[in-house]
């Protein structure tokens, strides 16, 4: 019994789900949920798979969703950022169709849930700390970086190569840009050199039928 108590302590925890992860951990703060406190997958069961998918485990490369307004989706993506800091840290790229949305979406969605949420506070810097590497779109933790960019700026999807790459509201983006082809084709091209890439691609279709 002694040996097998010993032999159990040498393994290591296994790796949560997403949606496990957000239910153990991700706190909602009054400012940015209409349901502040616990995340329960069980409200939106829907999102589930969809989350679990963008799991370590999961051998999907590619999650693309089609999707109604405010249905959580978008609040699922949060959840993997969450889960990636916390559990499974890599480069991670998160793409809003402007600049103007990613600073929105940094200040009023990412900073609360970093603040709120215990197992995440830790590890990123509070952004007024000194060398917190904590700013608008950049937030840094150990093993690994998230870097937020607008959709119209081809410098901020020529930037780095990432593991993880999260685009939002795509239908709103460019389909040229400046030049240089599609920023969807341009961001993908970040995690062309990880194997285990995820992508996740998310849109309210802005064009009827």
């Amino acid at each position: 019994m002694l040996i097998k108590g010993f032999l159990d302590a040498l393994q290591p925890e296994p790796i949560l789900s997403v949606s496990q992860w957000a239910d153990q951990n991700r706190l909602l703060d009054s400012k940015s949920s209409a349901m502040p406190g616990k995340y329960r997958t069980s409200i939106t069961p829907f999102l589930k798979e969809i989350m679990d998918h963008l799991g370590e485990y999961s051998p999907v490369e590619e999650v693309i969703v089609m999707k109604g307004a405010q249905l959580g989706v978008t609040e699922a993506g949060l959840n993997w950022i969450g889960y990636t800091i916390d559990v499974s840290p890599c480069p991670m790229l998160f793409v809003e169709p402007t600049k103007e949305v990613v600073e929105l979406v940094s200040k009023t969605r990412i900073q609360p849930m970093l603040e709120s949420s215990p197992s995440l506070a830790h590890k990123v810097k509070p952004p007024k700390s000194r060398d917190s590497g904590n700013t608008l779109t950049k937030k840094e933790f150990p093993g690994g970086v998230l870097r937020l960019a607008g959709a119209n700026s081809a410098a901020g999807l020529r930037n780095m190569p990432v593991k993880r790459l999260m685009l939002d509201e795509v239908d709103a983006y460019p389909v040229d840009l400046d030049t240089e082809g599609n920023p969807i084709d341009l961001a993908k091209k970040r995690t062309s050199t990880f194997a285990k890439r995820k992508i996740f691609i998310l849109s309210t279709p802005v064009t009827k039928d």
